[in-house]
């Protein structure tokens, strides 16, 4: 090889080498996009044709995000054990089996054995990467500028389970994983929030994640929702949250806009899918949300997943993803 093909090889890796594992979150905003939908068709009694397409392109995604991956912890072993040893990034490795609990959320209604299969292939997955992460934690010395919210998707994923394991009749499997999220949520929220408060302002690349601190309580409120038959009772405790949560993210919307892409940005993606999905539950349960604040928030999560998309794809045809 001539040092000048040397040379655009260090520069240009290639996309498989430059696939970073933040991209996996880029399928759950997409299922959660499709769950969005769904609430919509549901609520307005539309047929249900774009919620199967989203969700079908989320399959479609995760299927060539896998194998790319694993092509990439093949060929460059050495590029995959860093973003492992990433302090932030290691964080978006659960994003592998939140996609397979989401994916087999939405197919429950198409392939109920597919639906299991994804289903449970994911719980288990998640729970293994749980006390995996953990034990990362655990052995590793990590200043307190490292904590950001997303250390919340471990606990996201968990607290996800029951929204498949109670229709497939699996009581004690979602009590036990909604358990292990709330725990988590709990403390990993106390720390979150101190390090916000007294720490370092998050740098450019991390702004974004700040969205992932809607996602906990508003997947709470839906699981809760599953875990106690459709009574809200207690559980409005983690809609109101999630609310108070999404009005805090408004003040960041100017500094969020500000920001050149990165990868990162799909975490913006699948919190605002989930809040808008719980609100379209809250509103179903309650009566309190009118039409009119339910199809803004559809309106404004069907913008930011198109545009997000349209950054990656942009990304991906300049060769740019490496520089992220």
């Amino acid at each position: 090889m001539s040092p000048t093909s040397q040379a655009s090889s260090t520069k240009n890796p290639g996309l498989i080498a430059s696939l970073p594992l933040p991209l996996f979150a880029s399928v759950m905003g997409l299922s959660g996009l499709a769950l969005v939908w769904h609430a919509v068709e549901t609520r307005w009694q539309l047929a249900p044709l774009t919620s199967a397409a989203l969700t079908v392109l989320a399959a479609a995604v995760f299927a060539l995000l896998i194998p790319a991956y694993a092509w990439k912890s093949l060929k460059h072993r050495e590029r995959v054990k860093a973003e492992l040893g990433h302090p932030i990034r290691i964080n978006f490795l659960p994003t592998v089996s939140i996609n397979l609990i989401l994916l087999g959320i939405l197919s429950r209604d198409w392939l109920e054995p597919l639906s299991n299969a994804l289903w449970l292939c994911g719980a288990g997955l998640q729970l293994v990467l749980t006390v995996l992460i953990v034990t990362v934690w655990f052995n590793s010395e990590r200043p307190p500028n490292s904590l950001n919210p997303a250390w919340f998707i471990p606990a996201v994923g968990n607290v996800l389970v029951p929204m498949a394991a109670i229709p497939a009749g699996y009581e004690m499997t979602a009590w036990f994983f909604f358990s292990v999220g709330m725990f988590f949520w709990i403390i990993l929220g106390t720390l979150v929030f101190y390090r916000l408060i007294v720490g370092d302002a998050l740098e450019p690349p991390m702004r974004p994640t700040l969205a992932i601190l809607l996602a906990p309580p508003a997947v709470a409120f839906l699981a809760w929702l599953q875990l106690s038959g459709n009574d809200p009772g207690a559980g409005l405790m983690f809609y109101f949250i999630a609310l108070l949560t999404f009005l805090l993210l408004i003040p960041q919307i100017p500094a969020f806009l500000k920001l050149p892409f990165f990868p990162s940005w799909w975490a913006y993606t699948f919190p605002l899918a989930a809040f808008t999905v719980a609100s379209f539950r809250f509103a179903e349960l309650t009566g309190v949300l009118g039409d009119a604040p339910l199809l803004m928030l559809a309106v404004i999560v069907n913008v930011i997943i198109a545009t997000v998309a349209v950054r990656t794809l942009l990304a991906v045809f300049r060769g740019e993803l490496a520089a992220h």
